[in-house]
């Protein structure tokens, strides 16, 4: 667990203006005034997933806002997950092939380096299976709450709960099983009632995080909509296998090849790890029209702790299988390569990979340090000016300044102050929403790269640009010389 803490720590790279930002933002005002906050939110979904931005919440007010206590939750999600496998591997020697696979596994190193609902939830769900597993029922129940408050795919370990009752109802008889399940359901029962009941109180109605989903459903821009028939098959055939392969590599073989490898007592995992992929590859986030799921990364987490642990279970099983043969150490050499090579050479991409939207802010922070500068923070792109506050813990000093191009062309000719201008062009092109021919800020790009302004840093699409005192910069902006 220390490996794949330094491992994960070192991989952080820059934050991203998107999702990750906004829960970030959501789980600060929650911090400085939950009851402010609460009083009359929308009903969007990241609203509403306050199984994350609650903890997240303390996680601020205890520690401050940074890079690393903002990614916190996903930290200890993949930490979790190692878990998971751990204790879900019968012998000393899956345990150790379970924890190779982990520390070998990019997927988890890669989401763990930023903020989102979808490790964490991942990570509850998987300990739903496990406690089940071990017939812990009132804890899974109480887990599977807590991964429902992450995010609503926790709901999609309900076949896996029918599979256990049914196994227990035919081993032990329908009324021992009724009894062993019922303390859960009951507890399962009043925090539904309640989750409800907080929902119409806070929300105006119990069922707005669904009102909220279905609403975005066919405006989001991973909608299927209008999608022609070719795209339709891809996405409900051969797209998530694909996928997967892509996501696992080497590692997915032996989860394939688990059902005729585990033992009959972690079959559950089988029936977690397929009801899930089965949910994720033909469910639908609408309840009004079929509406796929994304076919993304982030998307299909819930799937990895199960993939991870078919794969110690279903080594382990090949491994006693062999033992004798003569193929036993060519294909465990093979395997280990396979599954390491790949792994190292992520990681290694991973932790080295520049950072320079970081790197750019911590040139601002510096110039900002000396109280009596007064700095101005020229934003030439949709989502600077608030992944920028984020940078400066939610609460930039009084004596920076965070403009938009436009706005900071409207203001009075500077005089006394130190400016700098950011773009990150790879950030604004996607971003519809700040079309400069529509929006009034306007970001006007070409016009700060006409300048030619000395450069404080250029990587690829970030750029930091050393604006001197500003009027220069100012006059180009309004449109004069």
């Amino acid at each position: 667990m220390v490996a794949e803490l330094i491992i994960i720590i070192a991989s952080q790279g820059d934050f991203a203006a998107s999702d990750p930002l906004w829960y970030a933002d959501i789980a600060h005002h929650i911090s400085l005034d939950a009851g402010e906050f609460f009083t009359s939110p929308p009903r969007h979904p990241f609203q509403m997933r306050v199984g994350l931005t609650l903890p997240l919440s303390l996680i601020y007010r205890v520690f401050g806002v940074s890079l690393l206590t903002t990614n916190l939750p996903s930290i200890l999600a993949a930490l979790g997950v190692m878990l998971v496998v751990y204790a879900a591997a019968p012998t000393p020697r899956a345990k150790l092939i379970g924890l190779v696979l982990v520390l070998a596994c990019t997927p988890l190193v890669r989401h763990a380096s930023m903020l989102n609902v979808d490790l964490p939830a991942a990570a509850l769900m998987a300990g739903v299976t496990l406690f089940l597993a071990r017939r812990w029922v009132l804890l899974a129940m109480v887990t599977w709450f807590a991964a429902f408050l992450v995010k609503e795919t926790g709901l999609w370990c309900a076949p896996l709960w029918i599979y256990v009752i049914v196994v227990d109802a035919r081993a032990t008889g329908l009324r021992t099983a009724a009894r062993r399940y019922a303390p859960a359901f009951a507890v399962g029962a009043a925090l539904a009632i309640t989750y409800l009941v907080v929902c119409a109180r806070i929300w105006g109605d119990p069922w707005a995080r669904f009102a909220g989903i279905e609403e975005l459903t066919d405006g989001h821009a991973w909608s299927m909509t209008d999608k022609s028939a070719a795209q339709w098959i891809e996405r409900l055939g051969w797209a998530t296998p694909v996928a997967l392969g892509k996501l696992f590599l080497a590692t997915l073989i032996p989860a394939v090849l688990a059902p005729w490898l585990v033992r009959r007592e972690d079959r559950i995992w089988l029936v977690s790890t397929g009801s899930i992929l089965a949910l994720f590859w033909f469910g639908s986030t609408s309840l009004s029209a079929y509406a796929p799921l994304p076919m993304s990364a982030r998307m299909m987490l819930p799937v990895l702790p199960g993939i991870l642990v078919l794969a110690t279970l279903g080594t382990e099983g090949a491994i006693d299988r062999l033992r004798g043969s003569r193929w036993q150490t060519p294909l465990l050499v093979v395997f280990a390569a396979a599954v390491l090579v790949p792994g190292a050479l992520s990681i290694r991409f991973l932790i080295s990979r520049p950072r320079p939207e970081t790197d750019a802010y911590a040139i601002v922070r510096h110039a900002v340090a000396d109280p009596a500068r007064r700095v101005v923070l020229v934003c030439g792109d949709p989502r600077c000016s608030p992944i920028s506050t984020f940078h400066f813990g939610f609460a930039p000093p009084p004596n920076l300044t965070i403009l938009f191009a436009g706005n900071f062309a409207a203001m009075q000719r500077p005089a006394g102050i130190t400016a700098f201008v950011m773009v990150n062009l790879r950030r604004g092109a996607g971003a519809e929403w700040v079309d400069p021919a529509t929006d009034p800020l306007g970001y006007k790009v070409d016009r700060i790269e006409e300048l030619r302004l000395p450069v404080l840093l250029r990587h690829g699409s970030v750029r930091l640009y050393d604006g001197g005192d500003g009027v220069r910069l100012w006059e180009a902006l309004r449109g004069g010389t």
